[in-house]
């Protein structure tokens, strides 16, 4: 079985944590644990060069992201990276800042790259 972190932003505030996910077959992913990770930390452990292609699930146990809770995420559609998503219908991105509008409902499949915290 494949394992691998993601990095996620929090909406709330901004800070990164690692979202570990295990390959189930192919095209299935699956978010088992969350914890609560600084940025310098996260390159150091290449974390930032993570690549998880696929459906997205998380686990009955996955405890969702150790700032706000939350088990869902949204990802930018100009960078490319994940934030925190609480059904809002208009987030920023916490990573690059990108305006998104008109969120209206969450996906399940991915390519999800780590590139720089």
């Amino acid at each position: 079985m494949k394992a691998s972190v993601i990095l996620i932003r929090c909406s709330r505030n901004k800070s990164v944590f690692g979202a570990r996910t295990q390959q189930m077959n192919d095209d299935d992913w699956w978010r088992t644990w969350a914890f609560a990770i600084d940025e310098d930390r996260a390159n150091r452990e290449g974390y930032d060069l993570e690549t998880v292609k696929g459906n997205l699930y998380c686990t009955d146990e996955y405890p969702g992201c150790p700032y706000c809770g939350t088990k869902s995420f949204v990802q930018c559609n100009k960078c490319g990276k994940l934030t925190c998503w609480n059904g809002e219908t208009i987030l920023d991105c916490q990573w690059c800042g990108n305006h998104m509008d008109n969120i209206v409902e969450a996906s399940d499949k991915f390519t999800v790259s780590g590139g720089d915290v």
